[in-house]
C-alpha cells in the first residue's frame, strides 16, 4: 500500500524511492486509488440545485432537469445530513504509451494525461457517478478529489458528460 492522491500517484511514488523505471515499466500491470465520500442520509434527503456555472467551473456536465440531492439534516444523522460512507476509485492500466512515459521518468501531470487520454477514468469521474446514483452530493466529491483532475478531465478528447 502507498499513499498517494491518486493512482497515477502510485507511479511517481515509486519512481521517487528509486525504482527503476524498466522494473517498474515492465512488472506492475496496474494502480488503483480509492477515496471514502460520505452517503446521504435517507431519513432527510432532499432535491438540492446548483449554479449552471458552478458545474461548468467543476469541469462536469450534467442534463438540465437532473435532479441533485443533499442531506437536510436530522436526528438520524445527527444534523449532518450523511450517514455511511462509500468508496469512489480510480484504476490507472499500465498501457504501452503510459509504459513509454514511465521509462522516461516523465512528470505526474503527463502521466496522469496519458492515462486519461489512454481511457482512465479519474477518481472525480467515479465521484460524479455517485453524484448521478443520488448516492452522494456535489460537495463531497469536490472535497475528497483533487482539481488537478478537473484539468486533466476537462481535455477536448475526454470533455466530461455525465448521464442518467
Amino acid at each position: 500500500t502507498l499513499h498517494t492522491n491518486d493512482a497515477v500517484g502510485g507511479i511517481t511514488r515509486l519512481l521517487d524511492m528509486d525504482v527503476e523505471p524498466f522494473l517498474l515499466a515492465s512488472v506492475v500491470k496496474a494502480f488503483i486509488a480509492q477515496r471514502l465520500v460520505r452517503t446521504i442520509c435517507p431519513e432527510c434527503k432532499t432535491l438540492a440545485g446548483y449554479p449552471v456555472d458552478y458545474l461548468k467551473e467543476l469541469g462536469v456536465t450534467f442534463p438540465p432537469d437532473f435532479k441533485f440531492y443533499r442531506g437536510a439534516g436530522c436526528d438520524h444523522c445527527r444534523q449532518t445530513g450523511y450517514v455511511g460512507r462509500v468508496a469512489i476509485y480510480e484504476m490507472c492500466v499500465v498501457t504501452e504509451p503510459l509504459r513509454r512515459l514511465i521509462l522516461q521518468k516523465r512528470d505526474g501531470n503527463e502521466l496522469k494525461q496519458c492515462a486519461v487520454v489512454q481511457g482512465m477514468e479519474t477518481l472525480r469521474h467515479d465521484g460524479w457517478r455517485r453524484v448521478v446514483q443520488g448516492i452522494t452530493t456535489v460537495e463531497e466529491v469536490v472535497r475528497v478529489t483533487q482539481t488537478d483532475e478537473v484539468m486533466a478531465e476537462s481535455t477536448p478528447e475526454t470533455e466530461p458528460v455525465v448521464a442518467r
